[in-house]
């Protein structure tokens, strides 16, 4: 009798347990849920604003919403199959092809990037000490913000002609021009001791990336994490069904929706386009400690002060939320702010179709007031 009484104790206790954790469970699926929700309608609740789709990825779970119209005036709502362009987001995709290559032994971080490349650049260098891998991630090469530099100026005056500007400049280049233009760069500082962002450097990884492997950057992103964390809907060059769910965006104060960028360079600043399921398989893909690329994608690289770190591009944070990873992407019609909180399991994407000056900042305030109330802070 005294065995089937504690068997009886044990069996009420697991259940008890099984009980417990599964209405914990369910607690923490209706935080998730409801944040998004509140969060999302005071978004598009901001002037100009007129849609924002919202995913969380927590401990294996996906949460997706999407709020508001992609067209002002229209009932055409975003949803789950809406691709987006995430602009400088795609450079930790980029990173993360980086750091599989330099675990493979195929690129070094400290090696001379002329090591990679196919024509003589006696440029890419500042009193002999010269431009490497590690400088390009961590935007600390001293090459220019943008190629051709004539984008540069683009932002300089913030009215309706930036999107209208911008894609006229972008229809006349190309990657044999960038690299003709890398010829007249002209290095004014010590690489690797001052950081200036630089979308350049970032294409010029891109085509490093080209020549150790031979395949393009769309290849190599479905050979390494694309295909194995089922993301179908992710590519630089897009087919035309995913073409069709492309969103178009507004800048600013405009009524009318920015064009598309083209891309013309390898697209490994800013070109990959993806839908809201895709980027929360690229966040479980960040969050998988197992993985060995994603761990080395992480590490610092760069530090300037106390709080600044860089690391595979991405900006690493340390505070009470432990070290987090972010990146913010934009475009003339579309913005993103992506964050990782590995301590938490948890890793937050906010994507709207409308791209200004202001928009990053209520993009990370709005990730902010999301992860205090999910964490209960």
């Amino acid at each position: 009798m005294k065995i089937k009484h504690n068997l009886f104790l044990i069996i009420l206790s697991l259940t008890f347990l099984s009980k417990k954790s599964y209405s914990q469970e369910r607690n923490n699926n209706d935080i998730i849920v409801k944040t998004i929700e509140k969060h999302g309608k005071d978004f598009v609740s901001n002037k100009n604003i007129s849609s924002v789709s919202i995913g969380v990825f927590n401990d294996g779970e996906i949460y997706t919403q999407h709020f508001g119209a992609l067209e002002k005036g229209r009932a055409n709502n975003p949803n789950n199959e809406s691709i987006y362009e995430v602009g400088s987001v795609t450079k930790t995709m980029t990173g993360y092809l980086v750091a599989k290559a330099v675990k493979e032994g195929k690129i070094n971080l400290e090696e001379d990037v002329r090591f990679y490349l196919k024509e003589d650049y006696p440029n890419l260098e500042y009193n002999d000490k010269p431009i490497t891998i590690k400088h390009l991630l961590t935007h600390t090469s001293g090459l220019p913000m943008t190629m051709p530099v004539e984008l540069n100026g683009v932002f300089e005056n913030l009215d309706e002609n930036v999107p209208t500007r911008y894609n006229e400049i972008e229809k006349s280049y190309d990657k044999q021009k960038f690299l003709m233009d890398l010829k007249k760069v002209s290095i004014n500082v010590e690489p690797g001791t001052r950081y200036t962002y630089s979308n350049a450097g970032a294409e010029l990884i891109g085509y490093v990336l080209e020549i150790v492997y031979e395949k393009s950057i769309d290849e190599l992103l479905k050979d390494s994490f694309l295909d194995t964390y089922r993301m179908p809907n992710t590519a630089i060059e897009l087919n035309q069904i995913q073409k069709d769910k492309l969103v178009k965006g507004y800048w600013m104060n405009n009524t009318t929706l920015s064009p598309n960028q083209l891309n013309p360079l390898w697209g490994s600043a800013g070109g990959v386009k993806m839908n809201l399921t895709d980027m929360l398989r690229y966040i479980e893909l960040q969050l998988n400690n197992e993985d060995p690329i994603a761990s080395e994608s992480h590490k610092v690289l760069f530090e300037e002060g106390k709080t600044f770190k860089i690391a595979y591009f991405w900006r690493v944070w340390n505070d009470k939320h432990g070290t987090s990873y972010n990146h913010h992407g934009g475009t003339s019609g579309t913005q993103n702010w992506l964050f990782i909180f590995p301590d938490y399991r948890l890793g937050i994407s906010i994507i709207t179709n409308q791209s200004g000056p202001k928009t990053p900042n209520l993009l990370s305030k709005t990730v902010k007031k999301m992860l205090k109330d999910i964490i209960n802070d």
